[in-house]
C-alpha cells in the first residue's frame, strides 16, 4: 500500500505544482485555480450558485460570459455607449429639456453601470409624482405609477441610448431606446376654462402635431456654380387649444402668463393652435404665426362663449 500512497502523493504534488506554475506564468486554464488561491470560498460557492441558476435558462455549452450577456440581454458594455446620445425631460419636471446620456451618473463613476428610476428622478427634482411615462424610439411607452415603482425599477446604458427594466414589472413594460420622460407631479399650476392641470397631464393626450416655420433655402455650390434648394420647418407636438376650449363654440381666449400679462384672441386667432412645451417654459404655440407672437409662461386660459 506504500507504492500506492506514495503514487497519490506525487500525483497531487504534480497537479499542485502544475496549478502554481500555471498561476504564476499567467495562463488563462489557470483562472479557476487562481481564483481558488485568492477568494474566499464562500464567494465562490455564491458565485457559482448564480451560474448554476443562469443554466436553468442557457444551454451549458451555449454558456455565455457577463460582457455577452450584456449584449444578449439589451445593455451594453461602457464603451460602446453612444454618449452624444440625448434624453428629453417633459412635463412637470422643476426643470425640464435635454439631458445628456453622459451625465446619467453611473455611466461615469458608479459601478455596475445602472441607476435606479427613482433616484434618477429625485435628482432631477422629480422625487414627488404621480407618473413618469416612457417612450421609446420605436413608438412604444409604458406609464408607470408611483406606487408601483420600487428600487428595482432601472435604468441602463444601450447601444441606442438607455434601456428601462425592472424585474418586478412585468417585462412587457421594459424598453430599449428610450428618449423621452414625461412626468406627472403632484401640483397643477396650470388652469384651463377653470380646472386645474399641469402640462404633464396635457402631454399625456390628446396631442397633435403641427409644422411651423416652413422656408425655403438654397445654396449656390462653389464646385460646379449649381444652384440647389431644399425646404426646412419644425416639427411641434402639444395639446390641441380648440379642444381644451371645447370646441369651436367659443368666441375668445384669454391667456395669461406668469409674469400677469395678459392677451385675449379671438377663436380664429387659436385654430390649430396647441399649448406645448418648448425650452422649459408653457407656450401658446400659434402656427400660422412667428414666434415672436407665441406666448410664453402660460399659467391661464379663460375661455370666453
Amino acid at each position: 500500500m506504500r507504492w500506492w500512497s506514495a503514487s497519490l502523493l506525487v500525483l497531487a504534488i504534480l497537479l499542485v505544482g502544475g496549478a502554481a506554475l500555471m498561476v504564476v506564468l499567467g495562463a488563462p486554464v489557470a483562472a479557476p485555480a487562481s481564483a481558488a488561491l485568492r477568494f474566499p470560498w464562500a464567494l465562490l460557492s455564491a458565485e457559482a450558485n448564480r451560474m448554476v441558476e443562469c443554466v436553468e435558462c442557457h444551454e451549458p455549452d451555449s454558456f455565455h460570459t457577463c460582457e455577452t450577456c450584456h449584449d444578449d440581454h439589451g445593455s451594453a458594455e461602457m464603451a460602446g455607449v453612444p454618449f452624444d446620445d440625448l434624453l428629453l425631460l417633459a412635463g412637470d419636471f422643476p426643470e425640464p429639456g435635454y439631458v445628456a446620456v453622459n451625465e446619467i451618473l453611473p455611466y461615469r463613476d458608479q459601478p455596475n453601470t445602472h441607476v435606479g428610476l427613482l433616484d434618477f428622478l429625485a435628482e432631477r427634482g422629480a422625487g414627488d409624482f404621480q407618473t413618469v411615462t416612457l417612450a421609446s424610439r420605436d413608438e412604444g411607452f409604458v406609464t408607470l405609477d408611483r406606487a408601483n415603482l420600487t428600487a428595482g425599477a432601472l435604468l441602463m446604458p444601450h447601444t441606442d441610448g438607455v434601456r428601462f427594466a425592472a424585474e418586478d414589472l412585468h417585462v412587457s413594460t421594459w424598453l430599449k431606446g428610450v428618449w423621452r420622460m414625461v412626468v406627472v407631479g403632484t401640483q397643477t399650476p396650470l388652469t384651463i376654462d377653470g380646472q386645474k392641470t399641469s402640462i404633464g397631464r396635457l402631454l399625456l393626450g390628446p396631442t397633435r402635431s403641427v409644422t411651423v416655420e416652413e422656408t425655403g433655402v438654397m445654396l449656390k455650390s462653389e464646385a460646379d456654380g449649381q444652384v440647389r434648394s431644399a425646404r426646412t420647418a419644425a416639427r411641434i407636438e402639444g395639446a390641441p387649444v380648440e379642444e381644451l376650449a371645447g370646441g369651436r363654440a367659443f368666441q375668445a381666449l384669454v391667456v395669461r402668463d406668469a409674469r400677469g400679462g395678459e392677451r385675449t384672441l379671438a377663436a380664429e386667432e387659436v385654430r390649430g393652435a396647441l399649448l406645448a412645451q418648448l425650452n422649459g417654459r408653457v407656450t401658446l404655440v400659434l402656427p400660422d404665426r412667428g414666434r415672436s407672437e407665441w406666448i410664453g409662461d402660460v399659467v391661464a386660459i379663460e375661455v370666453r362663449r
